[in-house]
């Protein structure tokens, strides 16, 4: 491909596939990254973003537009995603049966500890954030649904490669490291944690997404879904030690009710 799309695809996709469709991917790529981003984008950061020419760009943003997926910002010079693209994600979500089950125990958990709980799946490199409660405290972590994190920087990411069975896990681990590699990061620091998460059966991140914010993190694996329960928390505040037990002890007991706390090999 002349375009990249970070994560996009999962691999098996070549030029020489006659079944792959390029037109179709780039605007996915245009709505993925529109997805990733805080702020409304332009054409010019489109076309940095996904390597695509921008007058390739700029067609595509005109089509989303015409098609009501995506729209003009109030200053008329980025764009942003539409309300019409939840259409698109409301049937996965209706489709997951963890999650219904999950939500009152997440809400009965922020509403103990004080703190956001949230629940994550994954999506390729990252994790997806389904369903989220925000705590009471003054310093809890605000978290959007649907925002989205990459996995070796979070909790959940860990929790979530940690569930797997090994010979998955293996796979997931070695893209992971090889994109770290990739952006000049360590993997070490990533090895370790699933290895102390396959060991524990909790991950704990500080300090890796954003200076000050960590997560605790307990991977699950019901009824065929996999995913992760999750607690922000601002490390200034909440110490290691707290992640370690209060809350991590909390996580652990959800998890109980939902199914396995994690995949033993």
């Amino acid at each position: 491909m002349a375009f990249r799309t970070a994560d996009s695809f999962d691999g098996g996709m070549s030029d020489k596939d006659r079944q792959f469709v390029e037109a179709l991917a780039r605007g996915l790529a245009v709505l993925e990254s529109l997805s990733r981003a805080q702020k409304p984008l332009t054409n010019g950061d489109l076309a940095e973003m996904t390597g695509l020419a921008p007058s390739t760009v700029s067609r595509l943003t005109h089509t989303l537009v015409v098609m009501g997926y995506v729209r003009l910002s109030r200053s008329n010079r980025a764009y942003e995603l539409t309300p019409k693209n939840l259409t698109l994600g409301y049937p996965v979500l209706a489709g997951m049966r963890l999650l219904e089950q999950a939500r009152p125990h997440l809400e009965q958990l922020s509403r103990t500890t004080g703190e956001t709980a949230a629940l994550a799946i994954r999506d390729k490199l990252h994790i997806t954030f389904v369903a989220v409660f925000e705590g009471s405290n003054l310093v809890a972590v605000r978290l959007a649904t649907g925002g989205r994190l990459r996995i070796p920087v979070s909790a959940a990411g860990i929790a979530l490669v940690a569930a797997l069975p090994e010979t998955e896990r293996r796979m997931l681990s070695t893209r992971v490291r090889a994109e770290m590699t990739r952006t000049g990061q360590d993997p070490e620091t990533f090895n370790s944690a699933v290895k102390d998460c396959l060991r524990d059966g909790v991950a704990i991140v500080r300090n890796m997404w954003n200076p000050g914010i960590g997560g605790v993190s307990v991977p699950i694996h019901s009824q065929g879904e996999y995913a992760a329960l999750t607690i922000p928390v601002a490390t200034g505040s909440i110490s290691e030690q707290t992640m370690r037990t209060t809350l991590a002890d909390a996580l652990k007991g959800v998890a109980k009710l939902l199914g396995p706390a994690l995949h033993t090999d």
